[in-house]
């Protein structure tokens, strides 16, 4: 099938919800994002949105983080015209133990670019300490600022919720509502069944934007915004297109995973189910389509016989783990 990117405006819509709704279109921004951890939880169970404690990223990933997160595009004019440069961190030599990025100056001419090192910025695992040295003059950047922003940085994301989990976060709830993405980046079909849930993924955008503490120029807020589609045949064969393109790569995920379980003779018996159930999930999924679009969706026929044999013999081989286990 051809494969097609959709804008909003490509969609039928009316105004309200009626009997002539077939979903919605959901479509929501993510940029960088931190939010204190207690805050965060405060926030999921104050709006009721479904919540998981997560993770503390690993100090060393915050560092390497936070250090690309350093970026500054500026033109300025001269005496001998205009000059255009960029700073950001890369990495360095360091020895063991420790991450090192040093801070550049790249500025941009006719026939190559010219490199100008205004600082190290460096974390040593062992004391968790961060530290910046060999800070150069620059009349155009001051590398001390670029210093202290990633170091204000690096002490907010021990102790908050960064963009990765917040991602995690929405795109669970996006799943949960039986949504199929439609385009590239984060535009998804909602089902009709399902829409009374976009308002509560709404309304969490806004509170994320509220409470964000990563404030810096140019930074893009969270956004989010959806719209009703029309039941026609037209908006249908659209949405099956859409279905086709997001749920093969799902069908290649599962195959690859449940292949590699298979073939490392995987003793985890949770972990086998786990997986089979998921197949099982997805056939479901296709069987809802085939009736909200009131048409078979048989294109992909070939790929879910496969899986159902892969899930049958991952069952197989739980049953065998566990009663192996009772055995003994």
């Amino acid at each position: 099938m051809e494969r097609k990117n959709y804008q909003m405006q490509d969609f039928a819509a009316v105004r309200e919800d009626s009997a002539e709704v077939l979903g919605k279109v959901l479509y929501f921004s993510l940029s960088s994002i931190l939010i204190e951890r207690e805050k965060f939880a405060e926030l999921c169970e104050g709006s009721g949105f479904p919540y998981r404690p997560t993770r503390r990223t690993a100090l060393a990933d915050a560092f390497r983080t936070v250090t690309g997160d350093i970026y500054k595009r500026e033109l300025v004019h001269t005496d001998d015209g205009p000059l255009l440069y960029k700073v950001y961190c890369r990495d360095n030599k360091a020895p063991g133990g420790c991450v090192s990025r040093e801070l550049v100056k790249e500025t941009v001419h006719e026939e190559t670019n010219s490199y100008k090192k205004l600082a190290n910025i460096s974390f040593t695992k062992e004391g968790s300490l961060f530290s910046y040295d060999n800070l150069v003059y620059d009349a155009q950047v001051d590398p001390l600022d670029c210093c202290l922003e990633a170091q204000r940085l690096f002490e907010l994301y021990q102790n908050c919720v960064s963009r990765r989990q917040v991602e995690t976060l929405l795109e669970n709830y996006v799943d949960s509502m039986r949504a199929v993405k439609i385009a590239r980046g984060r535009m998804y079909f909602i089902p009709r069944d399902y829409m009374a849930k976009i308002a509560l993924f709404e309304d969490f955008i806004g509170l994320l934007e509220q409470h964000n503490q990563y404030t810096r120029p140019g930074r893009a807020p969270l956004d989010s915004n959806s719209m009703f589609v029309v039941d026609d045949a037209k908006q249908r064969d659209k949405m099956a297109g859409a279905f086709y393109r997001s749920t093969r790569r799902e069908l290649t995920e599962y195959e690859e995973r449940a292949t590699r379980l298979i073939q490392n003779n995987s003793q985890s018996a949770a972990i086998l189910e786990r997986m089979a159930l998921a197949i099982q999930g997805l056939e479901q999924k296709k069987s809802y389509y085939e009736d909200i679009l009131k048409q078979e969706l048989h294109e992909l026929d070939g790929q879910f016989t496969s899986l159902r044999y892969l899930a049958g013999e991952l069952r197989i081989r739980a049953a065998g783990v566990r009663s192996g286990r009772k055995a003994a």
